[in-house]
């Protein structure tokens, strides 16, 4: 397992085109975990803490100094892996076996297979009626009964139809990298500090533009005043974390005036990040591909990426992470198919895209980078796998294990409110 965090982040430079001097932490991916607090996460709630038999720990390392790498800030965490485990740390999460750490998402059988339902929006519930076409679905209990009767591929198509975030447990094919990367146009040159537009909510996004501010970027979170970053309504201490870094504009996404200034606001940007279905951002009158062209990098973070079909799927970072084949190794591992960690595919991904969207400014921009969450985890899988003998001794290494966890970050002041910076709005246009 030496050196794996550090081949890992060569190969992620290698190929965005860079050159490098990773020098990840190489704690053993089984050490890493349990020090990131990973073992409350993952397991049956009246069993021990497991050991996941893929290396994502070493996935998050090397992303991570890989990023440290070409940003060398003092404000960059040590370590990808100990943001792994910041939220079920912070939130007091624990293992739920077949239900996620925060229990929105579980894993359910049908006739032909497993399948992660996530009812992580309070509308999902109202789905399920049209989803099982029956009445008075109000628990899960219901939901496993119906599905036993149905179909996996019928019933996660229709769920798909439906905008459910429903993912088949399966082991995909392993993608070379976890990005795609497209060169739209000539770099441009770059200069002085980059401004990064965050239109992203929730925790993959955001997280990665927090991590863009620690390494010196201007970051902008741009939020809908009707609807901001659901996230302000969680953990105080878990989003001033993802957000404190950054200024805080609200725009209300049906005035005419102010799709204007969001989209003069997004053609002077250096980076954009952005977690929505391109034909949202197209009902916004917002091209991706013209503002990248522009000179940008512009980074998409979707469930199953921003082509064809997969465009319009819904997914958050269990039901992904199940996509990935996360559940499906946890299963080859340790007998069936569980949760491992708390949507891991997120703080992964987060990771990744910051990496990407650093590198693209530095490389002089003009490209669209798309960071599937699925398509992360299902790479940082692929990096190493532990057979049984060799999974047993990862599992004796982290219980035996007295190590502390690692050090939980703390954010220095508070995330601004939602619209705060608004009177500047106009001198990040002029930028």
């Amino acid at each position: 397992m030496s050196g794996l965090a550090r081949r890992h982040a060569q190969a992620l430079l290698s190929a965005l085109g860079l050159l490098g001097n990773p020098t990840p932490p190489e704690d053993h991916p089984a050490l890493a975990w349990r020090r990131a607090g990973l073992m409350g996460v993952s397991g049956h709630p009246d069993g021990p803490g497991l050991v996941p038999p893929v290396a994502l720990t070493s996935a998050a390392d090397g992303a991570l100094a890989a990023l440290r790498a070409l940003a060398p800030a003092e404000k960059l965490p040590e370590r990808g892996s100990s943001l792994l485990g910041e939220r079920a740390r912070l939130l007091g999460l624990r293992r739920g076996g077949r239900e996620s750490a925060n229990r929105s998402c579980r894993l359910i059988t049908t006739r032909s297979g497993d399948v992660a339902l996530n009812l992580a929006r309070p509308d999902d519930w109202d789905l399920l009626p049209a989803l099982f076409e029956e009445d008075g679905l109000a628990d899960w209990s219901a939901v496993e009964r119906l599905a036993a009767l149905r179909d996996r591929e019928e019933l996660v198509a229709r769920g798909r139809l439906l905008g459910l975030p429903i993912a088949i447990d399966e082991t995909p094919a392993a993608p070379a990298m976890p990005f795609t990367l497209n060169q739209l146009a000539a770099p441009r040159a770059r200069f002085g500090t980059p401004m990064a537009v965050d239109l992203s909510s929730l925790w993959a996004g955001p997280l990665a533009g927090e991590l863009l501010a620690a390494a010196g970027a201007r970051v902008v979170k741009v939020e809908s005043l009707h609807r901001p970053d659901g996230a302000r309504a969680g953990h105080p201490r878990f989003f001033d974390l993802m957000n404190a870094g950054k200024s805080c504009i609200a725009l209300d996404f049906h005035d005419a005036d102010d799709l204007m200034l969001l989209r003069a606001l997004l053609e002077r940007a250096d980076i954009v990040i952005e977690g929505s279905r391109p034909r949202a951002l197209a009902q916004l009158g917002i091209d991706a591909e013209g503002i990248a062209s522009g000179g940008a990098t512009w980074v998409s973070i979707t469930a199953y990426g921003r082509d064809g079909e997969a465009a319009d799927r819904i997914g958050f970072g269990d039901d992904a992470a199940v996509a990935g084949g996360l559940a499906s190794a946890m299963a080859r591992g340790w007998g069936e198919p569980i949760f491992a960690g708390d949507a891991i595919a997120d703080p992964l991904t987060g990771i990744t895209a910051a990496l990407v969207a650093w590198a693209g400014w530095r490389s002089g921009g003009a490209c669209l980078a798309s960071v599937p969450l699925s398509r992360v985890v299902a790479h940082a899988c692929s990096l190493y796998e532990a057979g049984s003998d060799e999974l047993n001794r990862w599992q004796a290494m982290a219980e035996a294990d007295a190590a502390p966890l690692y050090p939980l970050r703390t954010s220095v002041r508070r995330a601004c409110e939602a619209g705060a910076d608004n009177d500047q709005l106009g001198a990040f246009v002029r930028a």
